[in-house]
């Protein structure tokens, strides 16, 4: 029996592109299962000009007209009051007993939740799957027991990270409050983490489901006609040096100047044709790449780094076949583990070089595939590139041959089934 899925609380400012990981996911879950025969809808904040659907065709809810500013976020606020003051009112009030601190955030999302009531009624999903946005889930959570729908929570990092978000203002028996109530109110949870730090913590195991990051597997194994020489011409990028890769938003915990750090200490070393390819974006990309074009020249490699932003789908792929080898120095709490960033360059055939850091050390087996390096290890991670560096082309793309297998087990074909199979389970339990 076909299926009608609501995919919400995604994070991102848009409908994609840029692609960052979640709403990307999200796109791909929604064609994965639109191609079985079940209905999708999915909620963004609103649409670029160049948005681009994945071929998703799904059903989409958007916030606001264009991108939203301040004055478009208080006329959403007052659309939303009025349109129904007392589950307005009502939400705002919940939510202030599970975080006690009154904030524009919580103002404006609890216009969200009454916005979401109206995506249920249009929408009439069967079950709704909830990413990463707290806030934003806490609102589909309580619509989602105001029309009897069963919700399922993805939870990434905010559960185990400290620093980061609401947890900031929050002391210790209050967060515990927080994490206890708001883990409570889905039928199910889907973790990254095995750790007792996160969703372990609070909830009993039978619910809660550990299921890793997918990846478009496929759309990597495209054959580009262009050679590896043809492909660095187009990119500007040189023939005769080793290239490194990494992809992700420009913020620290993503560790790039980690793999800044490490090229200079090679070319410190004598190694002067090992560098890397950095490709990232976020909101204010430009502006977020000038710390790291400035690290790399006190590192005296500004000749050796190479940075590019907001790539689409057809550009990566392009990129991670000009590589030598991939890494991921994600080294705060808030990585992701197999991340999609990271399952799409294996997915290409890339060895990678990765921190043990939570999760990440799964995407290695043994050193059949890449090196696995102690957490902010900096020097260690150059010596695992200088290790890639003085292996042999057959040795290094042996080692891409099982980056690739590895990566083909996180299919979005085979997770969407998987996942679709729990929505079923979930689904006949709520009714029973």
């Amino acid at each position: 029996m076909p299926l009608r899925i609501l995919i919400t609380g995604t994070t991102g400012d848009a409908m994609p592109p840029p692609y960052g990981g979640i709403p990307k996911v999200s796109l791909l879950y929604a064609r994965a299962w639109r191609t079985m025969g079940h209905k999708v809808g999915v909620t963004f904040v609103y649409k670029p000009e160049n948005a681009d659907d994945h071929g998703a065709n799904a059903e989409y809810f958007f916030e606001y007209k264009g991108k939203p500013n301040k004055q478009k976020k208080v006329l959403f606020l007052i659309q939303y009051f009025f349109k129904n003051p007392l589950l307005y009112l009502s939400l705002l009030t919940s939510y202030l007993k599970l975080y006690p601190h009154l904030s524009v955030e919580t103002i404006l999302y609890s216009a969200y939740g009454v916005h979401l009531d109206k995506v249920f009624s249009e929408f009439k999903p069967d079950i709704v799957m909830s990413q990463a946005v707290l806030i934003k889930t806490f609102m589909a959570s309580k619509i989602a027991k105001r029309h009897n729908i069963p919700i399922v929570y993805v939870t990434y990092v905010e559960i185990f990270n400290l620093r980061m978000g609401l947890n900031k203002d929050l002391n210790e028996e209050e967060r515990d409050k927080y994490w206890r109530d708001f883990l409570s109110m889905p039928q199910s949870v889907i973790t990254i983490s095995r750790s007792p730090l996160g969703v372990l913590k609070y909830l009993p195991k039978e619910k809660i489901k550990v299921f890793y990051d997918t990846c478009d597997f496929n759309a990597y194994q495209v054959n580009i006609p262009e050679t590896k020489e043809e492909l660095r011409d187009s990119m500007e990028l040189p023939q005769d040096m080793f290239l490194a890769g990494m992809v992700g938003a420009f913020h620290y915990r993503k560790g790039h100047h980690h793999l800044i750090e490490a090229i200079g200490m090679l070319n410190r070393q004598g190694y002067k044709n090992i560098g890397a390819v950095i490709c990232g974006g976020t909101r204010n990309a430009e502006k977020d790449l000038k710390k790291w074009k400035t690290l790399a020249k006190e590192e005296g490699v500004e000749d050796k780094i190479f940075f590019f932003s907001n790539f689409g789908e057809t550009q990566l792929t392009r990129l991670h076949k000009s590589l030598d080898i991939y890494c991921n120095l994600s080294y705060t709490t808030r990585s992701c583990g197999l991340d999609l960033a990271l399952l799409e360059a294996m997915a290409s055939g890339l060895p990678i070089v990765v921190y043990d850091n939570a999760e990440l050390s799964d995407a290695v087996s043994g050193e059949e595939n890449g090196f696995l390096i102690k957490n902010e290890d900096i020097k260690g991670v150059a010596s695992a590139i200088l290790k890639m560096y003085k292996l042999s082309p057959s040795e290094r793309n042996k080692m891409g041959t099982k980056s690739r297998a590895l990566a083909a087990k996180t299919d979005i074909n085979i997770t969407a089934k998987i996942k679709l199979g729990w929505f079923e389970e979930i689904i006949q339990k709520f009714t029973e």
